[in-house]
């Protein structure tokens, strides 16, 4: 049986990917600002702290690499702990935002197909054996040499890490991830490599970013 690209092409329009981004989206008070949880060439999935307008309205993106106003249209609206999951639709974007929606997705569509994952160990054999290791396992393994490094590459929204191989005994750079990085998921790194790794690529096949391995593999 034949490939239906056409049907294939529209799917890949409104499949929707894990993105890092903000938006500011109106509500009954005025302007609330929340964040991205997913988006797609169509439409996106918005977490903020009010319940927004449901009719159409003027959302503002702010995404990796460009910013800028698209009409939409709110279409469902969840309670979640607190706050609301919202579901919009869009019915305006202009070319520029349209490239930087593009970009934010094919960022997230190569985090997918090349599997980061941070590795945060002293310089030395064992943490040349982890990425070795993790390499083996088709993983992609960034190890800083410093905090500042660290910091630095979690920042880096188009890198979409989600995961942080951390050693025992470090429980500061584990509570900067929880209050600044809470999309990523930590890890420990023990003696027993092979365990080590295991968790690790397990931790990773969890998040949001490797799901999307299911629907382009």
């Amino acid at each position: 049986m034949g490939v239906d690209l056409a049907s294939w092409s529209e799917r890949r329009r409104s499949m929707r990917v894990p993105v890092r981004g903000t938006a500011v989206v109106q509500a009954g008070a005025g302007p609330v600002r929340g964040t991205v949880e997913n988006l797609s060439h169509t439409g996106a999935l918005l977490f903020v702290p009010v319940r927004p307008l449901e009719d159409g309205h003027d959302l503002e993106l702010q995404l990796i690499d460009g910013a800028g106003i698209v009409g939409a249209r709110t279409v469902r609206v969840e309670p979640r702990n607190g706050a609301f999951r919202v579901a919009v639709v869009f019915d305006r974007v202009d070319p520029a935002m349209r490239a930087s929606i593009a970009s934010a997705i094919e960022a997230a569509l190569a985090a997918a197909r090349r599997r980061p994952i941070l590795v945060v160990d002293e310089p030395g054999p064992r943490r040349a054996e982890l990425i070795d290791r993790l390499v083996d396992r088709g993983m992609t393994p960034l190890a800083p040499r410093t905090p500042l490094e660290t910091i630095d590459l979690l920042t880096r929204t188009h890198l979409q890490i989600s995961v942080c191989m951390l050693p025992p005994g470090r429980s500061d750079l584990a509570s900067v991830l929880a209050d600044s990085f809470p999309w990523v998921t930590t890890s420990e790194i023990s003696d027993d490599l092979g365990d080590t790794v295991a968790r690790a690529v397990e931790t990773w096949q969890t998040t949001p970013v490797a799901r999307i391995g299911v629907a382009i593999g």
